[in-house]
């Protein structure tokens, strides 16, 4: 890898900058409300925006100069509708202002080495927020709202895309000069992972306590559809839900064998899509001691995915990711959960979580007996 005046820039752009000596690390979460608040602040702020407020001044001088309201009217109502120009716009504006600024947001990384933890990133935010801000490059000094916006644009626009560019050449193309920080900041990243990862292998890391009175979903429901519908009260699935008896009220008017395809096909998306929301729902650091708790099983077989089972519902239930010790079935769900939203990433294309890949292929190792 080309490491031609790194150490130079990053003395001139990364050590002297007091934009980077942050003495609070204050983020718009802190400030505002509310994200849509936030949002709605930017957009008030954005140039587009104010174009649409100026555009008002000319169509007021009409209504008041014309004798005929109908074209004036017509105008107001175009006018208003353009108002989601500006929604539009913004995502769009953030976006591009983020990939003007790769090398100095790779610079900063490389300097705070953030890991996996949310709260790590926080200085990470509130220094890049404040550069752009000083810099000219976004026009308020709220560009991240938090530490999760900062982290996803991190995962979004550097991690994945570095990784699905195999060679030198092709990160050369899509990143152009931002290559060798942008190589610097997934290293230091990876390192600080790497750490976490052995602490989860320590004897400082989680283990339950009283695991032997834990008992799995299968033995206290009498019908995994049971275990499932159960689901549909929890809050994250409520939305989807009502979504579905809605559709019920659509298929009404629907011939019947076209009603039955029709909420058959709805149902199928809502069995589907659990899975999904479950593994959304796991932080980074969750996913990490799921891949830790197979590999230190000891138990095989079935009997190891059943303990597995059992210790990761007591874990994801303290650490108040699920509302109960419920998150898996039994062994055969845990295993299937581990198969499906992990394994499989292996021989997939797509680079998403590439940190976890090689604890995926270990844990898969560990587990081979199963595969």
């Amino acid at each position: 890898m080309k490491d031609t005046n790194i150490e130079d820039e990053k003395s001139m752009g990364l050590s002297s900058p007091k934009h980077l000596e942050s003495q609070e690390t204050v983020l718009p979460q802190d400030i505002f409300r509310n994200k849509f608040t936030w949002y709605s602040y930017e957009i008030y702020k954005s140039l587009a925006f104010r174009i649409w407020l100026l555009l008002w001044l000319p169509l007021s001088v009409w209504w008041k100069m014309s004798t005929d309201w109908v074209y004036p009217f017509l105008t107001s109502i175009f006018l208003l509708l353009g108002l989601f120009f500006p929604l539009l716009t913004q995502s769009l504006s953030h976006d591009r202002a983020l990939s003007k600024q790769l090398t100095e947001f790779s610079k900063i990384i490389t300097k705070n080495a953030p890991s996996m933890n949310t709260d790590d990133w926080k200085s990470v935010a509130a220094n890049f927020n404040s550069y752009l801000y000083e810099s000219k490059a976004w026009n308020t000094r709220h560009f991240f709202f938090d530490v999760w916006d900062c982290q996803e644009s991190f995962r979004r626009n550097i991690l994945e895309p570095f990784f699905l560019q195999k060679d030198e050449a092709a990160r050369i193309k899509s990143f152009k000069e931002s290559v060798p920080y942008i190589e610097e900041a997934v290293q230091t990243y990876f390192a600080e992972v790497d750490k976490r990862w052995k602490l989860f292998n320590s004897e400082k890391s989680w283990s339950p306590v009283n695991l032997e009175n834990a008992q799995l979903p299968k033995e206290t429901h009498r019908f995994k559809l049971t275990w499932f519908l159960k689901r549909i009260f929890n809050i994250s699935l409520l939305k989807p839900f009502l979504i579905f008896l809605l559709s019920i009220y659509w298929s009404l008017r629907m011939f019947r064998l076209l009603r039955t395809l029709y909420l058959g096909w709805m149902f199928f998306m809502m069995v589907e899509g659990f899975p999904n929301l479950r593994v959304s729902l796991m932080g980074m650091e969750h996913k990490m001691q799921f891949l830790s708790t197979i590999i230190n099983e000891q138990k095989a077989g079935a009997n190891g995915w059943e303990e597995i089972a059992k210790k990761m519902n007591r874990y994801l239930f303290e650490k108040k990711v699920w509302k109960n010790e419920e998150f898996f079935f039994d062994g055969t769900d845990c295993e299937r959960f581990f198969s499906g939203r992990f394994y499989h990433l292996l021989s997939s294309k797509k680079s998403r979580w590439p940190v976890l890949r090689p604890y995926i292929k270990e844990a898969q190792a560990s587990r081979s007996d199963n595969f």
